[in-house]
């Protein structure tokens, strides 16, 4: 692949390495349906296979919530440089949206786990603003030859939270791979949101609350069947930023004026969790907030009480963390420490008007930032971050046709992979293609505080 079609669409990419996939030329309104479906990738999620593949799953489709999407799935046997055409995995039917999904490697077996929701579609139904768009269930599939063939899907019970809007469904969404935690627990991170009448005249100002469900037998169970879920944290609801504590926020206030709504309400919105182990124990959540900020929260029980959603900083007395509303996953590196991806725009720069500000003014260009431990301290979820950097911006040209595959492009879902002692991080861009960088070791080491 040559370097030019790897800077395709791109202003700055300095730690370029392969593209996983990008969707062929195309132009025009009137596509044919079979090139059109492939035009919208997004919120790839890679996994590596014991015999060293690496496996990646992304939504592919016309555009976002298009009755088309699909879950596709594509292998690499050279470490991400290249990559098999995608196969498809499971689609979209005239009941259900299947879009987005996590896949997880058994490590012992080699056994593929893909987690989705499976919600409501719209298509021949209800109307695309009611409450029953995209109310559904969680469920499971898996493969034993590598995502050549899958199981049936197999539905996880619902646990029922006080944000849910119909009994045994939820509108959910899963962005992230199940992660180890320590003593072989594993947890697949997940969104709940509350999708009420206000919700229908502007989605923006929905409340959410980030929540784990953890599968106790996922590394020794063989019987699909036996599988046991529960709720971290059990109870009523899930993690949310605190309303009193955040509603007069900057970045909120902001959101609500954009779209008539109500800052104190609108704050409690915390989506898109990811979560790392510090080395005494304890574990802490990052999520995407309304604050202008990372929200974070820190457990020291496993996942069962959580303190309050605070907006995280660079130090325990240091600057916020700028950051709009998109996906901020925080990762563990091997060694201790940590790289946080975020985008450096509390809603106010690049020209946006707000935190969920589209096209590429909150979500470009993508940075990322290393941090570590304070042994001892309580403030910030332990961590000190040092000076973050650009990984990526994307160019600012629109599609020839005018083409969006959604009101948020730019830079978006980036996830990090470590591989044979490199680091890399995989994300979207413009939300129609899925690329690959590789950050050298020596840049982690520089950018460590």
């Amino acid at each position: 692949m040559t370097r030019k079609s790897l800077m395709e669409g791109m202003k700055s990419r300095p730690f370029a390495y392969a593209d996983i996939y990008r969707h062929p030329p195309m132009a025009g309104p009137n596509l044919p349906p079979a090139l059109a479906a492939l035009r919208k990738n997004e919120s790839g999620s890679v996994v590596l296979l014991p015999d060293g593949r690496w496996f990646v799953t992304w939504s592919q489709g016309s555009f976002e919530s298009a009755l088309d999407e699909r879950i596709v799935g594509a292998v690499s046997a050279d470490q991400g440089l290249t990559w098999s055409e995608p196969r498809m995995i499971t689609a979209s039917t005239v009941e259900f949206r299947r879009a987005y999904g996590c896949p997880f490697v058994v490590p012992a077996t080699g056994r593929i786990y893909l987690f989705l929701h499976e919600g409501r579609q719209h298509g021949g139904g209800p109307d695309r603003s009611s409450p029953e768009v995209d109310a559904g269930t969680f469920g499971f599939m898996f493969s034993d030859d590598a995502g050549r063939t899958w199981s049936e899907i197999r539905r996880i019970p619902v646990f029922e939270r006080d944000i849910s809007v119909f009994p045994g469904r939820i509108h959910g969404h899963l962005n992230h791979p199940p992660q180890v935690m320590p003593g072989g627990r594993v947890v697949l991170p997940f969104t709940q949101g509350h999708r009420n009448g206000a919700t229908r005249r502007a989605w923006q100002l929905c409340w959410c609350e980030s929540s784990f469900l953890e599968c106790g037998n996922l590394l020794t169970e063989r019987d699909p069947a036996r599988l046991r879920f529960s709720l971290l944290p059990p109870g009523t609801h899930g993690l949310r930023a605190d309303l009193l504590r955040h509603g007069d926020n900057p970045a909120a206030r902001q959101l609500a004026a954009a779209f008539g709504g109500n800052a104190v309400e609108l704050a409690a919105n915390a989506q898109e969790p990811t979560v790392v182990p510090l080395s005494d124990g304890r574990w802490v959540t990052v999520m995407r907030t309304y604050l202008g900020s990372p929200g974070y929260a820190v457990s020291r029980d496993g996942g069962r009480t959580w303190t309050k959603v605070e907006r995280l900083r660079y130090g325990p007395d240091g600057a916020w963390i700028d950051h709009p509303h998109t996906m901020c996953p925080l990762a563990r590196l091997p060694d201790g420490r940590f790289m946080l991806l975020f985008t450096n725009n509390d809603g106010t720069r690049n020209g946006a008007a707000h935190v969920w500000d589209g096209g590429n003014r909150t979500r470009n260009p993508q940075w990322f930032v290393i941090g570590r431990e304070l042994p001892g301290e309580e403030r910030n979820g332990g961590l000190i971050f040092g000076a973050p950097r650009v990984l990526a911006e994307a160019d600012d040209l629109e599609s020839p046709d005018g083409f969006r595959a959604s009101t948020c492009t730019g830079i978006a879902m980036p996830q990090y992979i470590h591989a044979g002692g490199r680091h890399f991080v995989q994300y979207g861009l413009k939300k129609e293609h899925i690329l690959l960088d590789e950050i050298p070791a020596a840049v982690i080491d520089e950018m460590t505080p």
